[in-house]
Order: structure tokens, then C-alpha cells, then sequence
């Protein structure tokens, strides 16, 4: 789970100080909106049908919990609204597309931004 570790921790070194309520706004609209919206569903959409109870295991549901509950806290730690929700989506989508060996460009760029130390939005 290296790459979730990475993102993680690179969640936590973004310099939240410049979140602003306009700011947070400006990212949700851009994410609410396509070609963002469309994209994440989509990728979303295909992740989910991968699944099976052979390959998707109560232990990973735990993890993905897990997972999620940390990149919420991260951003609501830090008084990132709504903005926390999303992000905790994202964390669990990464987090499935891993354990099924989902590959995707798009959710390559997705990652791509968390490493980066970036919120994800817009067109990536």
C-alpha cells in the first residue's frame, strides 16, 4: 500500500492555510461539474463492478474504512468543510482500484494530484 501511504502523507503537508470558504466553493463546483464529475463516476462505476466477495474481502472493506476515515480526518482536521467528503471518496476509490488492479489514466492523474500535494479538480 505504498502508493496510499504516499498520498497520505503528501494529504497532510498541503498548506491548507489558503483554504478558504471561497476557495473550498471554487474546488467542489469544479468537481461537481464535468469533465471531473463524469470522470470520477465513470471510474467509480467500473471499480465497483470489479468487485466480488472472491477478490473483495471483509478485511479490505475494514481497510478501505480505514483508509477513508484518515484523508476525512486530514481535511476536517483542518476546517475543510465538505470538501473532507470528497476527498475521503477519492481515498476509497484509490484504495479499491488497488487491491482489484483497476488501471485507469485518468485515476493515474488523480493520484498524480495527491502526490503532488494538490486537491484534485477540474479537468486532469
Amino acid at each position: 500500500m505504498n502508493t496510499i501511504e504516499a498520498i497520505l502523507k503528501a494529504l497532510e503537508t498541503i498548506d491548507y492555510s489558503v483554504f478558504t470558504e471561497e476557495y473550498i466553493d471554487d474546488i467542489l463546483d469544479n468537481r461537481d461539474n464535468d469533465p471531473f464529475d463524469s470522470e470520477w463516476c465513470r471510474v467509480c462505476s467500473e471499480i465497483e463492478a470489479l468487485k466480488t466477495e472472491d477478490n473483495y474481502t471483509k478485511y479490505n472493506e475494514a481497510e478501505f474504512l480505514k483508509i477513508s476515515r484518515k484523508a476525512f480526518e486530514i481535511l476536517d482536521g483542518n476546517n475543510c468543510g465538505e470538501l473532507s467528503s470528497y476527498v475521503s471518496d477519492d481515498f476509497g476509490m484509490i484504495y479499491d482500484s488497488l487491491i482489484l488492479n483497476y488501471k485507469n489514466k485518468w485515476l493515474d492523474k488523480l493520484i498524480d494530484a495527491y502526490k503532488n500535494r494538490q486537491i484534485p479538480t477540474g479537468e486532469l
